[in-house]
């Protein structure tokens, strides 16, 4: 049996995640043979890091040969066979990341033999089985002081939580961004209101500390909002390829369709405080 830093390892992937994950395999001082795109030959390892589009999983996996240990890195994604190693961040290529405070969710893989030495000192030969997902712990524990088990379900919910949190917050400085440039303003001016915000929730509940027009029903403020939204025509560029200028108009109100929404959100969440 292999102790964890003798484990050979392939990440699967060219994009953002396989990218840093390789980089933080490489730093706790693992040996990562090779980082595999499509087209190349896939080289014999002891575990194998799928990091490829959720779409691509299914059809990248069964290019691992039975009784290997691997795991996918997808928030979402359930395979039959094999494990989860689910960074929850999100990466950019050049954009470094402080792998110590990202949590790593795992599930326990299936269909895999490979066991790590030390095993705890219950474990004897006839239940040695049940430790067959230590690996994919000890691994993430070597890069992350964060590591949890999760259930499917739990996984999937930690997913669409972070859509929230993540790619639906950064559409809206996106949308932010534009409406800022219609009057010749830098995106700058609001990097300190957005950094004090990210502060805020680190001891207290976003609930807690919401702020703005909405929650203080202030409803003179939200109607001159409104009107100049309308006004403006203001629109997150650039529009699909296949917008004309006779159907532009159904685009113009994104911006004002994103406020009304959650506008309301805001105001029926915290109706009970009210």
């Amino acid at each position: 049996m292999k102790n964890i830093t003798d484990l050979t390892i392939v990440v699967m992937g060219a994009g953002n995640v396989a990218t840093h994950l390789s980089e933080a395999l490489l730093n706790a001082g693992f040996s990562v043979l090779q980082l595999w795109k499509r087209g190349e030959i896939l080289r014999d390892a002891d575990v194998y890091f799928i990091a490829v589009s959720d779409d691509a999983i299914e059809e990248v996996s069964q290019l691992i040969p039975d009784g290997k240990l691997f795991a996918h890195t997808s928030g979402s994604v359930e395979l039959a066979r094999g494990g989860v190693f689910y960074p929850l961040q999100t990466f950019t290529k050049n954009v470094d990341v402080d792998w110590g405070d990202i949590p790593i969710l795992i599930e326990n893989p299936v269909g895999a033999n490979l066991c790590v030495r030390p095993l705890p000192a219950d474990v004897t030969n006839a239940d040695e089985g049940r430790h067959v997902g230590l690996p994919l712990q000890e691994i993430a524990k070597k890069i992350s002081n964060n590591v949890q088990m999760t259930t499917p379900e739990q996984r999937r919910q930690l997913h669409l939580s972070a859509v929230f949190a993540c790619n639906f917050t950064n559409h809206l400085w996106t949308v932010s961004e534009q409406l800022l440039n219609e009057k010749d303003l830098s995106f700058d001016l609001l990097k300190p209101l957005i950094y004090q915000t990210v502060r805020k929730i680190e001891n207290c509940s976003p609930r807690d500390v919401q702020t703005g027009p909405a929650v203080r029903r202030d409803e003179k403020t939200i109607a001159r909002h409104r009107e100049m939204l309308v006004g403006a025509n203001p629109r997150v560029r650039p529009l699909p390829a296949d917008v004309t200028n006779a159907d532009e108009g159904r685009h113009v109100g994104l911006p004002l369709q994103i406020y009304e929404i959650l506008t309301d959100s805001i105001q029926k969440t915290h109706n009970d405080s009210h």
